[in-house]
């Protein structure tokens, strides 16, 4: 029997990602393009249409193909539609599946990016085989997704799982999202830098400018200057990894994983900011919870995207069948 095989894109603010899935976790005819979201949302699904177009031909696939699309949010994936995103800007209330599947002619799933890695994590993953995960995806902001007993958890309308935007604090900085103290606002790529240039200000954050040069502060330079020794910068990711710890317990004792797995930019700082979060998920998670729980690094790396949104066709397609 042939290997089944789907359609992925990963649609970002950057690049769009288009390629063929196989069940195997085979990755074919991979094109990459700049988004260039600032000519409108109607060039964007029209670039898409085009790639989705040319993989499928250069693959000789037929119109029963599916593709999964692997999108920043909110949106709804039961209507389809990007409700609205920052990057890419000027999306807002865009009906993504109707205008691509009308051009492509070929049936479209959609779902947030981060649900799709959590899925891609279970099917090609660190996490193959796992039916219960809590995924986080720390990058610029925070994303990810839950399942629990082999299914996405995304409620009513699709727009769960924000575990980015879980409470950590009843106080503290405000959140992109508007809110006080959510996980976002402490360890996101953004937050890091935040913290790292407040720091540079002073005479603690020395080598955090000297690492900076004439260039901006970013967390990879606070990893560097971690590495060091530099106590600032060591400080800067142990607070946001002690807020990464506090939403992993919170979320332990809802859900009962069996495994945790961070992916994103941000775990590239590794120890200096998970190493944290390990130690402060035992004070806000019970024990029996935690038992048979391990914490890991995603293997997928830059690929998440693919992998998630290949998944999502896949699983959402043999629903279908």
């Amino acid at each position: 029997m042939p290997e089944r095989k789907v359609i992925e894109v990963d649609l970002g603010g950057t690049h769009i990602r288009v390629g063929v899935v196989g069940e195997s976790g085979s990755l074919d005819h991979h094109h990459q393009v700049a988004t260039e979201s600032k000519l409108g949302y109607q060039w964007v699904i029209e670039r898409i249409a085009e790639l989705i177009d040319a993989t499928a031909n250069q693959a000789s696939l037929d119109a029963s193909t599916p593709v999964g699309v692997a999108s920043p949010g909110p949106l709804n994936p039961r209507t389809g539609t990007v409700l609205y995103t920052p990057n890419p800007p000027g999306w807002r209330n865009v009906p993504l599946v109707e205008l691509l599947e009308s051009r492509v002619e070929r049936k479209v799933y959609l779902a947030n990016d981060g649900n799709c890695g959590a899925l891609g994590e279970i099917r090609f993953g660190r996490a193959r085989g796992v039916n219960d995960l809590i995924y986080f995806a720390l990058g610029t902001g925070v994303g990810g997704g839950i399942v629990s007993g082999g299914k996405l958890i995304d409620g009513v309308r699709g727009l769960g799982a924000e575990v980015g935007h879980l409470g950590v604090a009843m106080d503290g900085p405000r959140c992109t999202c508007g809110s006080i103290g959510r996980l976002e606002s402490y360890v996101s790529g953004w937050a890091i830098k935040r913290e790292a240039e407040a720091v540079a200000t002073t005479t603690d954050g020395d080598r955090i400018r000297e690492l900076a040069g004439d260039g901006d502060i970013h967390p990879g330079i606070v990893a560097r200057a971690a590495d060091d020794g530099d106590m600032a910068a060591r400080l800067i990711l142990v607070r946001a990894g002690r807020a990464l710890g506090a939403a992993m317990g919170a979320l332990t004792n809802i859900f009962n994983p069996a495994m945790i797995v961070v992916g994103g930019g941000v775990p590239a700082i590794g120890e200096h900011l998970v190493g944290p979060a390990r130690e402060t998920l035992l004070a806000y998670s019970f024990a029996d919870m935690r038992e048979d729980l391990s914490i890991a690094y995603s293997s997928l790396g830059n690929d998440t995207g693919v992998y998630g949104a290949a998944s999502l066709a896949l699983e959402e397609s043999a629903l279908d069948s």
